[in-house]
């Protein structure tokens, strides 16, 4: 059984033509369907609950399809039963990060080929709390460019420059391996995926099947933060002495001075990410 979770909304009018490329590629396959739609914030957890409560009831194995963009993608995750179904991804948002680095085809159709007949395989998700990320969670300048990305409708990138022309860095507190150090930063983040925002490189290194997740702190550059910006979005700050790389498998970073994070572009009202890497725990195909 396919039980799709479309968001209509997402990517201009691309959940709307994808949702009807995936109708079409399982009625040409004979195949059992069911679709949902997602009709506000949160209900695509609900809908990937009631669906994996339907299988269980069922005695079956179904697949999921999450048809949508990042944020769509982190609401189904979070209401995944792994033990009853599988979660296939047909990327359909703006800026469709966790696909590029998954290398899921943005091709509606091969994404599908892909769920119907490719192999199950098992994929590392970040816990954040009691919460799942796919691909980046993180806090400081990147919870206040998401902020004023919704508010106006911008690109990441445009919200990151016009932030960064008055920059304060903040600080934040990095527990790992009993260790405890502060950091005057422009962000810090855990990485599954390579990217974020857009297209933007946050950590090129990063894989979500090496049982591990990328710690990213990108502190206060000498000169202008703005300047270092081109480096930044093409992946090209690695290295440098204002961005520490550390590879764990479990951490925690607390905000000193401010009081949200954000986990799949979503923001939420905390000031902690207590995060450690599932390995295997996402079950998709490829």
């Amino acid at each position: 059984m396919y039980y799709i979770i479309a968001n209509l909304q997402s990517g201009k009018g691309a959940g709307k033509k994808c949702l009807q490329v995936a109708q079409d590629f399982l009625k040409e396959n004979n195949l059992e369907f069911q679709t949902e739609y997602i009709d506000g914030h949160g209900s695509g957890k609900a809908l990937a609950q009631k669906a994996c409560k339907l299988a269980k009831e069922a005695g079956q194995n179904w697949t999921v399809i999450a048809i949508g963009g990042d944020g769509t993608f982190h609401e189904v995750l979070n209401g995944m039963d792994f033990e009853c179904a599988r979660l296939g991804l047909v990327p359909a948002g703006r800026g469709n990060d966790y696909a590029v680095s998954a290398k899921i085809s943005f091709d509606p159709k091969i994404a599908m080929q892909t769920i119907v007949h490719g192999k199950p395989v098992d994929l590392d998700y970040i816990q954040v709390g009691e919460r799942r990320c796919l691909n980046v969670c993180g806090t400081g300048l990147d919870v206040e460019v998401l902020k004023l990305t919704e508010e106006n409708k911008n690109t990441y990138v445009f919200s990151l420059s016009k932030l960064l022309l008055n920059y304060k860095p903040y600080t934040v507190q990095v527990e790992r391996d009993g260790f405890t150090q502060e950091y005057k930063c422009v962000m810090a983040a855990f990485c599954n995926g390579s990217q974020f925002g857009g297209g933007i490189k946050l950590c090129p290194p990063a894989k979500n099947n090496d049982g591990k997740m990328d710690l990213m702190i990108v502190k206060q550059p000498k000169g202008p933060t703005i300047m270092a910006m081109p480096a930044f979005v093409a992946g090209q700050h690695m290295g440098k002495p204002w961005a520490e790389h550390i590879v764990c498998e479990k951490a925690k970073i607390t905000v000193i001075d401010s009081g949200n994070i954000e986990i799949d572009g979503e923001i939420y009202p905390d000031s902690v990410l207590d995060a450690q890497i599932v390995k295997g725990g996402f079950k998709t195909f490829e």
